[in-house]
């Protein structure tokens, strides 16, 4: 009877191990696909600013932010058209890009395991960038944009001038609406050849300014007497798979847990931090989903 009773026990100590071996399976698999959908569940966050120096004539002025659009093996044509297509159904009247508009050296990672991950990512994202509306389009670069050295680095702005997106290394342009104006000013990533004084250089110490940069690292240079109302970045994607308390460390800026994603005020004004719409090394995002960002500006 003991014997049997042994037996018994031990065929359910096995069945009960078995069970919660794959349980855990199953639950990875789940984890896994619920990521891998999630890196398409697009999102449009709306904001409304309220500033005392805006120029009157700016009252309602309406900002379209995308970033991080990562165009890669993972991140193609069809994706970016929707991305597209979605921000061509905003009313705006600027379109702005905060950098890594590839996906620069990391590609390379996905080569050694998949022999198809090859093309030409560039010619990808320009084709698809080149059906905006014509509303103004100012762009930044990132890390990635950069990370491939000179001749990429070049290509990838020429083909964006091209188009008609103006890329700002480092320098601002005007806007005027009547007898106002107001700065847009734009930096290099802050890896490689930014350079902030450059950028806000010749900017009337009074004008309305907004800052365009890759990195949240940018509100380290920015004075507090500075006129930079807004700054407007990407990088973080925030977090692209955020669990609580942990994604932020993982994050290279130096302010993880305040810059992670979304609307900071700052003594100047505020930054935004936009999540981003591609992903990198993996194609998984959780409780971080891709983002179009459009801010209206107002008079106080």
């Amino acid at each position: 009877m003991n014997e049997t009773n042994n037996i018994n026990s031990s065929k359910w100590k096995l069945t009960r191990r078995s069970f919660l071996r794959y349980g855990f399976r199953l639950s990875l698999l789940s984890l896994i696909g619920f990521g891998f959908a999630g890196r398409n569940n697009l999102v449009t966050e709306y904001y409304t600013l309220e500033f005392k120096n805006l120029p009157k004539a700016f009252d309602g002025f309406r900002i379209v932010q995308i970033s991080d659009l990562h165009a890669s093996f993972w991140v193609g044509k069809e994706y970016l058209d929707q991305i597209v297509d979605s921000v061509n159904r905003l009313p705006k009247d600027l379109m702005v890009i905060t950098g890594d508009i590839i996906t620069g050296s990391v590609n390379d990672f996905w080569k050694r395991w998949l022999p198809t991950a090859s093309g030409d990512y560039i010619s990808t994202v320009i084709e698809a960038l080149s059906l905006l509306d014509n509303s103004q389009k100012v762009a930044v670069l990132g890390n990635h944009d950069q990370w491939d050295g000179m001749e990429t680095e070049y290509r990838l702005v020429s083909e964006l001038e091209r188009i008609g997106i103006d890329v700002l290394r480092n320098r601002s342009r005007t806007i005027s609406r009547g007898q106002e104006e107001i700065s847009i000013a734009g930096t290099d990533d802050v890896w490689f050849s930014y350079d902030i004084d450059h950028a806000l250089q010749g900017i009337p110490s009074e004008r309305f300014t907004i800052l365009l940069s890759h990195s949240p690292d940018v509100r380290e240079d920015i004075k507090s007497d500075s006129t930079v109302e807004l700054t407007l970045c990407g990088h973080t994607h925030g977090g692209q798979v955020a669990i609580p308390y942990i994604s932020h460390h993982l994050i290279p800026i130096k302010n993880p847990a305040r810059y992670l994603a979304g609307l900071v005020k700052e003594s100047y004004g505020y930054t935004y931090v936009n999540r981003g719409i591609g992903t990198l090394v993996f194609p998984f995002r959780i409780g971080a989903p891709p983002e179009i960002t459009s801010i209206q500006l107002l008079k106080a």
